[in-house]
């Protein structure tokens, strides 16, 4: 069995070198295992390294540890798991010029970095590329896809709700790149949303809006009865019944 000063010094290492992901893993409420407290130690270490002024928030060694549980729940809650979201969070540290140690609220916001850190076009530019049909990054193209390119395709540029629908699945995206998760897959969305059905899918019920739309403008019954008598009444039959 590993002791806790092993798992400590391994755990050190780890955010040192960058060699595996952060190990912060969800178990009973209030617990911590020993890799993952030592892993938040390290991390504040860099703070108190990096900020001059972090007596402020932390005055004294209860308040650490008070801070370091604190932190630890709300790495978990906010899913930063893994070391490339924490060392971008602490390079934005570095760069931030302030001396005073930023909140866990703060910190969770730099560890999650926006579209251009990935190579990713602003929300607006990208909902305009789903418009056109076009992608100048893969993600635009996945979004689109869980959006419905049919429903996109007849979309206009102030429609608020499907323009919601495609910055809904585009966020998500982003959270995959933050996560290093692959980009693609099935986003899950409310029961009956158009982007959880295929494109032939999309493709027949569009026809079939469509042949709707035909026969009511031409004043054809939608009920099979109505329109066979229709039909005989044009051929100057009568209904035998």
């Amino acid at each position: 069995m590993r002791t806790v000063r092993s798992l400590t010094r391994g755990a050190a290492t780890a955010v040192m070198s960058g060699s595996v992901g952060l190990p912060i893993t969800q178990g009973p409420l209030g617990t911590v295992d020993d890799q993952t407290g030592a892993v938040v130690e390290k991390i504040f270490r860099q703070l108190q390294a990096i900020f001059p002024a972090w007596k402020q928030a932390w005055p004294d060694d209860k308040a650490l540890m008070t801070a370091r549980r604190s932190w630890t729940k709300g790495f978990m809650a906010a899913g930063v798991n893994s070391l490339d979201q924490v060392k971008f969070g602490i390079e934005q540290c570095r760069l931030s010029g302030s001396p005073f140690a930023p909140s866990i609220g703060q910190f969770i916001g730099w560890c999650t970095p926006g579209y251009e850190a990935y190579g990713m076009p602003a929300a607006p530019e990208a909902w305009m590329e789903a418009l056109m049909g076009t992608a100048s990054h893969e993600a635009v193209r996945i979004a689109a896809n869980a959006t419905g390119k049919f429903d996109l395709a007849k979309a206009k540029q102030d429609d608020k709700a499907m323009r919601a629908r495609f910055e809904r699945n585009y966020e998500i995206v982003l959270r995959r790149a933050q996560s290093g998760q692959p980009l693609d897959g099935k986003i899950l969305t409310g029961i009956g949303h158009d982007s959880q059905k295929t494109e032939l899918e999309l493709a027949n019920e569009l026809a079939d809006r469509q042949t709707q739309e035909r026969i009511a403008k031409q004043g054809i019954p939608a009920d099979g009865k109505s329109a066979r008598e229709l039909l005989m009444a044009k051929f100057g039959k009568r209904n035998a019944s």
